[in-house]
């Protein structure tokens, strides 16, 4: 069995990165294990696969149109490489059919039969689709556990496995420690803290201690590694989230070592001190603290809690040494709903969000002249096609075209046609990615209080940021003054006056790719 791959990416970006050799890859090692041999890959640049060209998948349905019989094969990595919709789709299936070549899919189930085809149209749509929904479900899951301070995965060394997956359970119990490891590790990492062990005697340290005995074989370097390395922050009690970089969640397991020990260890371990654990820059108990600013000196406020007979209480304060609000607190309950409750004084009116669309789409209208600019091409292209086919087939009724000339011409014209098709429907497709973006932007501005109680805790500050670019003033027993709101709402100022919204400020107008 003989085939050609065709790759194809959709941007410029993607051809500077791994998309093309990613999916040559995978077409290879598919080839590799079917044992087919592989006789010439297509790639499809992005300028071309965008503006849909398509000059490439041209010649590869020339190269099997002239190669009848040598090529057996058509591979991709998937069928959106191929074409992007069914229509497509098939239309083109049929021409390779019509030249003995068949379809193959790296990752979808697809073939020549009724059920095939079937399936081909039904599961590229839903089998993929319910992967995707099982497989987002599942790291939502283990996301939630994580969270709850409860890692889903195996525990490192030191600690014990509950088992819970073998018994078919979700995990909802930290890991327990291992009595016998737990202590040696523990005594091995301090000790090491206190550079009273070097690095390359923590080999022989540990099994000294009597690990190698427990595990019945000797300690390694790689072990020693991971130890001092990717199991670290577990030893210290925080859990990495992995599907969120940079997350650390305080873990409800048993900690080994104090943060600063770990710390100590990093230092030791890349030649650099660090004596104490540095401090973190955002308190998700305190969203506002980097956006409030005191009334009073213009100083930021700063953010504590403070222990009474009913727990523990949040507080909003002045740390400025000249300002006479200093060390005098604001209840941080009191200050978080006052801050709502401005967010709802600036929910846009109606009016003004329809301003807001129409400027939108009045800019977007100069750029969508761009796609209508293609869409003409490829139609004027397409009917120049059609007349052309048809020529063939009235020169055929007359005689000028023998049976052989109008085979090898109408196929060159069904390529063509069939390459131009698909190149204006995906013209069209573009057009219509702004009206969604447009709903959800003023769908996102008419809720802003509501947006803020729901985002994240670490998103909350740049939300923040986004409305109030230079913070928002505060005064004690007065609550807030706005400085400076962002361009989006001072807009809205601009809706009363009944001034246009049709003219975007030069300079922040909205980027489009084309």
């Amino acid at each position: 069995m003989k085939a050609i791959i065709y790759t194809r990416v959709s941007s410029n970006e993607q051809v500077k990165g791994t998309s093309l050799e990613d999916q040559e890859t995978k077409c290879r090692e598919y080839c590799a294990q079917k044992n087919i041999e592989v006789l010439k890959v297509f790639r499809e640049e992005g300028e071309s696969a965008k503006t849909a060209d398509r000059t490439e998948f041209l010649r590869a349905l020339e190269f099997c149109r002239k190669n009848k019989s040598k090529v057996d094969i058509f591979v991709v990595v998937k069928v959106d490489r191929f074409a992007r919709n069914t229509e497509d789709h098939f239309g083109v299936r049929k021409i390779l059919l019509d030249y003995g070549v068949s379809l193959h899919s790296v990752t979808e189930p697809i073939g020549n039969s009724p059920v095939e085809k079937l399936l081909e149209t039904v599961l590229a749509g839903t089998a993929e689709f319910d992967n995707a929904i099982r497989s987002q479900r599942s790291i939502d899951g283990m996301i939630a556990r994580v969270r709850q301070g409860i890692t889903p995965w195996k525990p490192p060394i030191g600690y014990l496995s509950n088992q819970s997956k073998k018994r078919g359970e979700k995990k909802n119990e930290p890991d327990e420690i291992d009595p016998a490891i737990f202590p040696i590790i523990q005594r091995t990492l301090k000790r090491f803290s206190r550079e009273e062990i070097e690095q390359s005697e923590l080999c022989a340290y540990l099994d000294q201690e009597g690990l190698s005995k427990i595990r019945g074989r000797k300690t390694t370097k790689q072990m020693v590694e991971k130890i001092i390395g990717q199991y670290l922050k577990f030893y210290a009690g925080i859990i990495m989230n992995p599907w969120l970089e940079g997350e650390e969640i305080r873990g409800l397991h048993r900690a080994m070592i104090t943060e600063d020990e770990m710390h100590q260890i990093i230092a030791i371990r890349t030649g650099k001190y660090i004596k104490k654990q540095p401090r973190k820059s955002f308190n998700p108990l305190f969203p506002l603290k980097k956006t409030i600013v005191c009334g009073t000196c213009d100083g930021n406020l700063t953010a504590s809690r403070s222990k009474g007979n009913g727990g523990e209480y949040g507080y909003y304060h002045c740390y400025s040494p000249s300002c006479e609000m200093r060390n005098r607190t604001i209840a941080k309950d009191i200050v978080e709903r006052e801050f709502i409750q401005l967010l709802q004084t600036l929910r846009p009116s109606r009016q003004h969000l329809s301003l807001l669309r129409e400027t939108v789409m009045d800019l977007w209208e100069e750029k969508r002249e761009l796609f209508e600019s293609d869409a003409s091409k490829f139609k004027k292209q397409l009917d120049s096609l059609t007349v052309k086919r048809q020529r063939i087939f009235d020169m055929r009724e007359d005689g000028s075209y023998t049976k052989e000339d109008f085979l090898e011409r109408k196929a060159e014209i069904d390529n063509e046609m069939a390459a131009v098709r698909i190149s204006l429907n995906e013209s069209k497709i573009d057009q219509f990615d702004i009206e969604a973006a447009i709903t959800y932007a003023t769908k996102f501005v008419e809720n802003l209080d509501r947006q803020w109680v729901d985002l994240k805790d670490d998103l909350k500050p740049r939300f923040q940021k986004l409305i109030f670019p230079e913070g928002v003033l505060y005064f004690k027993d007065h609550g807030f003054q706005t400085t400076k709101l962002s361009l989006m709402l001072q807009q809205k100022e601009t809706a009363r006056d009944e001034q246009s919204l049709l003219v975007t400020p030069r300079g922040i107008e909205p980027r489009f790719t084309g």
